[in-house]
């Protein structure tokens, strides 16, 4: 007979082990199958031999198969239906398949950190600045459908609005600031989940705004207000032939070298995350293009001063084919 030892919670991070472990009454092939609980999907499957005991991580199987890119969109909640992946284990014996084992349904979210609900899931602080125009987004956690107000407040007055949704579980909700053009402060309220407070402030010229997935299972933003420096690399292609050096290819990119706002310590070990973050983005006009970060290091303390920290992007990358 087979049984669910130990499985991982509703909501599953998948950046951190995710640890199943199927028991058997005697030695038997044990057989696991993990789909997609909405379409039925194969996602992985695991065989184990001669045992009683079936112990696998889940994590590495999902992890793969999420993956999502920021979109833009007016202020209210937006469809997370791709950062999660509701699945499904089905168990079987090799020798008796005609008795599956089924779990219940586990939602699968790319984060590390797991989260209890009616909490924000974030590492920035609850206090940001945002330029007017900049849009952000909140990730939340929920048991039960959620609202949000947004209060603006500006030389005109208070202006207050509310939106809401039907939908449980790990929500998104973005934030337009151009949608309030006349406000210099930004109240989000989500309820029990808590409050976000933006005050609004011009940003520099040449800033530029980045956003990365965090160790949260959210998709941070932070506008660098200083771009130090733009060069472009081209690597050349070329064979040697009778009537000299012919270019075959060309490969260029164009490097950014952004530098932050002096933050406190704490503020730089959260931005110290955009090294490590499996995926980045630089907000182009209203719209997001995908970088890479070449930056492996950065400082986020000295000694009774404030820090900066500076990062290197590649925003663009084409390659060019000269034949003759």
């Amino acid at each position: 007979m087979l049984s669910f030892h130990t499985m991982p919670p509703e909501y599953t991070p998948t950046w951190r082990r995710a640890e199943c472990r199927i028991t058997s009454d005697r030695p038997q092939t044990i057989d696991i199958a993990v789909k997609n609980a909405l379409t039925g999907r194969l996602l992985g499957a695991r065989r184990f031999a001669n045992t009683t005991d079936a112990t696998f991580d889940l994590a590495p199987i999902v992890r793969r198969c999420i993956r999502f890119a920021p979109q833009s969109a007016q202020t209210g909640f937006v469809s997370a239906a791709d950062r999660k992946i509701p699945v499904t284990i089905e168990v079987a014996a090799l020798d008796d398949p005609t008795r599956p084992l089924s779990s219940s349904v586990k939602v699968c979210y790319a984060a590390e950190i797991e989260a209890p609900m009616s909490s924000l899931l974030t590492t920035m602080p609850l206090q940001r600045l945002i330029a007017p125009g900049e849009c952000d987004e909140i990730a939340l956690l929920v048991d039960e459908a959620p609202q949000a107000t947004v209060t603006a407040q500006g030389p005109a007055g208070t202006q207050t609005r509310t939106y809401t949704t039907w939908n449980t579980g790990l929500q998104l909700f973005r934030l337009d600031t151009s949608e309030f053009p006349d406000a210099e402060r930004l109240t989000l309220d989500l309820g029990a989940c808590g409050k976000v407070e933006y005050t609004l402030v011009p940003a520099t010229r040449g800033a530029r705004r980045i956003a990365w997935h965090s160790r949260a299972g959210s998709l941070e933003h932070y506008t660098f207000p200083v771009e130090l420096s733009a060069s472009v690399e081209t690597q050349k292609t070329r064979i040697y032939g009778p009537e000299g050096y012919t270019t075959i290819g060309t490969d260029r990119q164009q490097l950014l070298r952004l530098r932050s706002a002096y933050e406190s310590r704490a503020m730089l070990e959260i931005l110290s995350e955009i090294l490590a973050a499996p995926e980045v983005w630089i907000v182009d006009g209203e719209g997001y293009r995908q970088v890479d970060v070449v930056s492996d290091q950065a400082v986020v303390h000295r000694h009774g001063v404030l820090s900066c920290m500076e990062i290197e992007i590649r925003p663009c990358r084409t390659t060019e084919r000269l034949w003759n």
